[in-house]
C-alpha cells in the first residue's frame, strides 16, 4: 500500500469487564488487509466545526484487521460510528 491517507470507522471503546478506557478506541479500516502496515500511523477525527482530536495506531485488535487507537485526549462517545482519517 502506498503512503496515502486511509479511512476507518470508530466502532467501540477499548473495555474490560469492569471498566472502559475513553482514551483508546477500536477502528475498522476501510481496507483491513493492509492493517499491519498502519501500525504507528497518525489518526485524525474532525468535528464539523473544525475541532480535531489526534491519535496514533498502537496495535492490531483481533484477527480481522481492526486497529487499536490511543487518543491524545478523551474520545467523545457521541463520535462512535463516525469516520476518521488514518495518515501513515
Amino acid at each position: 500500500m502506498a503512503k496515502a491517507k486511509a479511512s476507518g470507522t470508530v466502532t467501540a471503546f477499548r473495555q474490560s469487564k469492569f471498566k472502559q478506557d475513553s482514551y483508546q478506541t477500536i477502528v475498522d479500516p476501510a481496507e483491513p488487509e493492509h492493517a499491519g502496515e498502519l501500525l504507528g500511523a497518525r489518526v485524525v477525527w474532525a468535528r464539523k466545526d473544525g475541532v480535531q482530536i489526534l491519535g496514533r495506531v498502537v496495535a492490531l485488535h483481533g484477527s480481522k484487521g481492526a486497529l487499536r487507537v490511543r487518543w491524545d485526549r478523551g474520545f467523545p462517545p457521541q463520535a462512535l460510528g463516525t469516520q476518521v482519517q488514518i495518515i501513515p
